[in-house]
């Protein structure tokens, strides 16, 4: 089973590990703060109490296992700096997520490793600019993000052999057959660059591209069995 390591339990490591806790990952809290750590196992997770300062304790939480993503997002800016740094010195290939609190942490964090960054404040920010002026949009996502709904918001990357390598988007109703609707695509030809659905309808999809879909979990499941060659 494939993981995830969250770095920091307080009130972002803590929400994400919770939206997490359903899925198909094994979920690993590690956190410096013994009242964090110790909510983490009354919470149930699996948890290690480390500041993560050292390389023998990255290979304790096993660093060079499978590992989906590793969300680096304790409240210390400097920590979460230091195991940027550190994790993807020990694990090239390993997906790392990392917060910051002002747009110069961002770059210092990206230079550190990370492929993503999250600044809550600006989160914060555009979520309530989105509730004066889109809160339906607000609403929706919300709803989508936390599971109060039906609707799924899923990926899907395209294997070598998938029945849609080397087809064309404007060739499928996806709405029509599978009743969901394609929010856009990662280009694997254009360095993973993201693309709107609106711009798509004359994209090639090719092996390595990534569709992002939303729909009912039983359409999108329909879905991933088509693209694979089922019937």
């Amino acid at each position: 089973m494939s993981k995830v390591i969250i770095y920091g339990y307080s009130n972002l490591g803590s929400k994400i590990a919770n939206l997490l806790i359903n899925s198909k990952y094994e979920i690993i809290i590690v956190d410096y703060d013994e009242d964090n750590y110790e909510k983490a196992i009354s919470d149930g997770f699996k948890s290690f109490n480390k500041e993560l300062l050292v390389d023998e304790e990255f290979f304790e939480i096993g660093i060079y296992d499978d590992i989906k993503a590793f969300y680096c997002v304790s409240d210390s800016t400097n920590n979460n700096f230091f195991v940027t740094l550190s994790a993807r010195n020990l694990n090239k290939n390993i997906k790392i997520i990392s917060k910051s609190n002002s747009k110069q942490d961002n770059k210092k964090m990206l230079l550190a490793g990370a492929h993503k960054v999250v600044n809550p404040y600006e989160i914060g920010a555009l979520r309530a600019f989105r509730l004066l002026e889109k809160p339906i949009i607000s609403y929706l996502l919300d709803k989508i993000l936390f599971g109060d709904t039906s609707l799924n918001i899923e990926e899907f990357t395209i294997l070598e052999g998938s029945t849609l390598d080397n087809q064309y988007l404007r060739d499928f109703d996806f709405s029509k057959e599978f009743n969901i609707i394609i929010i856009g695509i990662t280009n694997s030809k254009l360095n993973n660059s993201f693309i709107f659905n609106s711009y798509l309808k004359d994209h090639e999809i090719n092996t390595g591209d990534t569709l992002v879909a939303i729909g009912h979990k039983e359409n999108l499941d329909k879905f991933n069995k088509f693209i694979k060659g089922g019937n």
